[in-house]
């Protein structure tokens, strides 16, 4: 279950060395007073850089602090300023209204007696007030911080991790932003997901991928990428090995704990997991959702998925009803039907 947090230093805080750690805490520190512009004791650049990273990965609840800023150099070519160059001098006024949103969501998450059932309610609450910035309209917020997410109602990956870490780490839940290359649909993207300590175990969550956008532009919370293991995740996600501020001299090693168990998995507990294809418990599975509209199918292969298709798509020639929407996912072994 949930747990008192250290709120001042997240996950990659242990991976710093010594002036990279003063660092992170001045940084931290000036930030959270709003501060636009302040000195800090002379580092490297690369130091800089990734202390930098760290803090604004390690606090989502810093939403403005992810905005260009300019850092200066004394003569010995050590860094010694940070200054902000694009606020506009409504971000306590923006982090008071997020913090009422966020206060609602939390008096929800009290009445919940698991991690699981809590960090399911964030997922949730993220995936269907938000659409996905595919036109780049945020309504005047930044798509890549919490406030795209709690005030905007548009974002992207970023927006999305964040604010479920937030949502996490508000309520106990140790939650990391993990951000890196990932492919979909042969598309090699950069992406950020969550790495959660769910009731004792490690797993996998991605907010924005369960954000499904169908062929006809609407939007279904879906739950295909709630609480994998390394091998699922994987299937999409690299699993990084370093911190990246965008410039190649300066990358911090890191090692993510590792996620083994699919204990958790949505679709196992739901009772729409199959590790083969069963028809009578596929078809039981079918006829008890299908009266709301929704099934939703995993499967443990995609042998075992191209079966499912074959059995219930084709031979009752599913594609040819236009009542009805039915798509698949090969790699993550998903058969949704809907409704329209």
């Amino acid at each position: 279950m949930a747990k008192q947090l250290d709120m001042n230093h997240g996950f990659y805080y242990q991976f710093l060395n010594n002036a990279q750690k003063q660092t992170y805490d001045t940084l931290l520190t000036h930030m959270r007073q709003f501060e636009t512009a302040f000195e800090i004791d002379p580092v490297s650049t690369a130091d800089y850089l990734i202390a930098n990273r760290a803090v604004l990965d390690d606090h989502p609840e810093l939403w403005w602090a992810d905005t260009p800023a300019r850092y200066s150099f004394n003569i010995m070519g050590k860094v010694t300023k940070h200054q902000f160059l694009e606020l506009k001098g409504n971000e306590k006024q923006i982090t008071a209204a997020m913090a009422q949103a966020i206060q609602q969501v939390m008096e929800q998450s009290r009445q919940l007696d698991s991690d699981w059932k809590m960090a399911l309610l964030f997922h949730d609450y993220i995936v269907q007030k938000t659409k996905f910035n595919t036109g780049r309209d945020t309504d005047g917020y930044l798509d890549q911080n919490i406030s795209s997410v709690f005030m905007g109602g548009n974002s992207v990956c970023a927006g999305y991790a964040r604010a479920f870490m937030l949502l996490c780490r508000s309520a106990g839940i140790e939650c990391i932003y993990v951000s890196g290359p990932a492919s979909k649909n042969g598309n090699n993207i950069r992406h950020a997901w969550n790495l959660a300590l769910i009731d004792g175990s490690w797993t996998w969550i991605d907010c924005t991928w369960d954000d499904l956008i169908l062929n006809d532009g609407t939007e279904s919370c879906e739950h295909d990428y709630f609480c994998l293991n390394d091998t699922w995740i994987s299937k999409e996600h690299p699993i990084p090995s370093y911190l990246e501020t965008g410039n190649a001299q300066a990358r911090l090693k890191i090692s993510f704990p590792k996620a083994s168990s699919l204990k958790m998995e949505y679709h196992r507990l739901a009772g729409t997991y199959f590790e083969k294809y069963d028809a009578n418990a596929v078809l039981a599975s079918t006829q008890a959702q299908a009266p709301g509209g929704k099934v939703r199918l995993r499967f443990g292969s995609t042998q075992a998925l191209a079966q499912a298709v074959q059995a219930i798509v084709v031979q009752n020639n599913l594609l040819n009803q236009p009542q009805l929407r039915v798509n698949k996912d090969d790699v993550m072994c998903v058969l949704r039907i809907d409704r329209k």
